[in-house]
């Protein structure tokens, strides 16, 4: 619950600064917050997408980078543009030369450093939540085989994507398959997991150590393989 509290109130408070800088270029209040909530979600994808660039190579990389960068801008720019004609719509008795968008909303870099600001406070926040509230884990809810579970979220040791379904697999030897797919299973546990694989996607708490290019977790000492794309990342993680 606190862990859930925490992050609400990071977005929220997140969502609020933004719009206060948006008054700041000439927007009312009104204004500036549908605006900022109009732009919240590119943030919060540009957080997920930037998790996903692995610098295999450094080209590479980069161009994952690059790509994510221009993919990111476009949106960011569909939706000001959006919210601005809804606010015109709104508005219409104000002249439309009083509510044109502000050049600095349409500077790039002022853009991606707000977007950069926002993710890089909650990251920190993940952080600070990981070392000080690690009990205060949560329930994750999803639907196996036609019926709801619900477990702990420090219960999943890993998760398990075969094909069409995927399985988690939990303490006690229990494993459950799903529909979800992994990719949002990572988005959903965050911090405290993993990607070791692009099938496996582990606890970082239940990891014991590194055997070559396995990784050894839980009381059974299961071996889950390490694909290269992710090679980097976990030695970092484990040291």
């Amino acid at each position: 619950m606190k862990r859930n509290i925490l992050i609400w109130g990071y977005w929220t408070t997140a969502l609020i600064l933004f719009a206060i800088v948006l008054c700041s270029t000439g927007y009312r209040l009104a204004e500036a917050l549908f605006l900022a909530t109009s732009l919240l979600p590119v943030a919060v994808l540009f957080r997920y997408l930037l998790a996903q660039v692995r610098f295999t190579t450094r080209l590479r990389g980069l161009w994952e980078l690059f790509f994510l960068l221009l993919f990111i801008l476009t949106l960011a720019f569909l939706a000001i543009h959006l919210a601005q004609t809804v606010i015109l719509a709104f508005q219409s008795q104000v002249p439309a030369t009083e509510l044109n968008v502000p050049p600095i909303l349409l500077n790039p870099i002022f853009l991606l450093a707000m977007f950069l600001l926002i993710i890089t406070g909650d990251h920190f926040l993940g952080q600070i939540i990981e070392q000080h509230l690690p009990e205060d884990q949560g329930t994750i809810t999803f639907i196996s085989d036609r019926q709801p579970v619900t477990i702990m979220r420090n219960e999943i040791l890993y998760v398990e994507s075969r094909d069409t379904e995927t399985w988690v697999h939990a303490t006690d030897g229990r494993h459950f398959r799903n529909k979800r797919p992994i990719s949002v299973w990572s988005s959903l546990l965050g911090h405290g997991f993993l990607r070791v694989h692009r099938s496996f996607l582990v606890c970082i708490s239940a990891c014991k150590r590194r055997e070559g290019e396995y990784i050894v977790l839980g009381d059974n000492d299961i071996r889950l393989p390490i694909s290269r794309k992710y090679k980097t990342e976990v030695q970092d993680v484990l040291e």
